[in-house]
């Protein structure tokens, strides 16, 4: 008898450990659900909303180092006409890139009207960078002090002046919003923001004390009569559903051709003919603002078999962990490089499918003192280029890169898209 409650008791025990663990995977499946319907309507918006036209874009900063201070024209990617007034002794012309010194215009850009909008409402500087903050051994936390151009990961590690085949000397990932018709505020607000890149189905229901009573659905709702009465609900004009906001979208626009970056330019001949690789990333619970806890970088090589290496030299552990926080296995990642052949610039997207849970020291450096802090991930996603003029077995790892880390990214969908007249 004891022995056949024993069993029992035990039989019990692991038929209830089922139901968080069914909980659990029920609730990935609904993100990646969500996710994916999410990513359809981010290219939906892309071409509804003319995102795909660069002459629209404004720089994420509003203010490209190096540009006058005139208006929203100078905010912009391409340079548009100016009023006949602003036109001496300048001399800007329609359908060129708005090149600011040395910086350039990018390599790679990210559509984030969100995120644009919080690093407004922030203040937070170089907000035109993608990713915000770069981890390294002498920038353990994603900021640097009083050196805030490493901080928010300014400097183009693939510069000439480095060795490498770029000529600008900015971050090459630039992050773009879009306009209104204000020239006092030209960049799209937060709320215009959010009701384009948020998904409005996670609807937001209360739930009251009383388990036994259903829960309550809340609208949005707008006071337009001539004498508001905000604590009066009842003669508001109700708009739509209240929805939590958890699922929100950018999206990244790379060339695929050494010609496609040049032809971005309404004013070249071939713009509208070259193929564009747009992705749509989709996020849960994504702080939108710009920041080291929302947007990292840090070095990375890619061994063969989709093995990455993620490292700091001089024994950074502290910098491999604090890049790694709240990423593990599922998300998405992207890598950025450049062509080993040619020099173009790339930017990859891809899946985790493992993820180190501790920082190891590893990697004789070549240089410097100490060993390389690293960690270790398999990924799933697009075959990165290595050098066919080397040896078969000298092609790996490819190294120069870089991983860019967003908590939350749970979902990437990839088209070929022209641009947009």
């Amino acid at each position: 008898m004891l022995i056949s409650m024993f069993v029992l008791l035990f039989g019990l025990m692991g038929v209830a450990s089922i139901f968080p663990v069914g909980n659990h995977y029920a609730g990935r499946g609904d993100q990646y659900e969500r996710g994916a319907a999410l990513a359809d309507a981010a290219f939906a918006q892309l071409k509804a909303r003319g995102l795909l036209r660069p002459d629209k874009w404004l720089y994420g900063d509003m203010a490209p180092q190096g540009a006058p201070a005139l208006g929203a024209s100078d905010h912009r990617l391409i340079q548009n006409p100016l009023p006949v007034a602003w036109t001496a002794p300048r001399t800007f012309r329609e359908g060129f890139f708005n090149l600011g010194g040395n910086d350039g215009p990018g390599y790679a850009f990210v559509i984030d009207p969100l995120g644009v909008a919080y690093a407004r409402q922030s203040g937070a500087a170089y907000s035109d960078i993608f990713p915000y903050a770069l981890f390294d051994n002498t920038n353990a936390n994603g900021s640097a002090g009083g050196n805030p151009s490493i901080a928010s990961n300014v400097q183009n590690p693939w510069n000439r002046a480095y060795g490498g085949p770029l000529d600008d000397e900015r971050w090459p990932i630039r992050r773009v919003t879009m306009p209104t018709a204000s020239l006092v505020s030209p960049a799209m607000t937060a709320r215009a923001a959010e009701g384009m890149c948020t998904l409005h189905d996670d609807l937001a229901v209360e739930l009251p004390r009383e388990s036994d009573r259903p829960g309550v659905q809340r609208w949005q709702s707008i006071d337009l009569n001539a004498t508001p009465t905000p604590n009066n609900p009842a003669d508001d004009t109700p708009l739509s559903r209240q929805f939590t906001g958890n699922y929100s979208w950018l999206a990244t626009v790379v060339p695929t051709s050494d010609l496609g970056r040049a032809a971005m330019q309404p004013g070249h001949p071939m713009y509208g003919t070259e193929l564009y690789e747009v992705s749509a990333v989709v996020f849960y619970k994504r702080v939108a603002s710009p920041s080291a806890d929302s947007e990292r970088a840090i070095a990375a090589m890619l061994n063969s078999g989709g093995e990455l290496v993620i490292y700091a030299p001089n024994n950074g552990v502290e910098a491999v962990d604090a890049a790694s926080r709240d990423i593990r296995a599922g998300q998405w990642i992207a890598l950025a490089g450049v062509h080993p052949v040619s020099g173009r610039f790339l930017l990859k997207w891809y899946r985790l499918l493992s993820f180190d849970d501790q920082t190891e020291l590893d990697y004789p450096p070549p240089a410097g003192t100490g060993k390389w802090a690293v960690r270790r991930a398999m990924l799933e996603g697009p075959d990165w280029p290595a050098d066919p003029t080397k040896p078969l077995a000298s092609r790996y790892p490819v190294t120069n890169l870089r991983a860019i880390l967003l908590p939350g990214a749970i979902g990437v969908s990839t088209h070929y898209l022209p641009l947009e007249r």
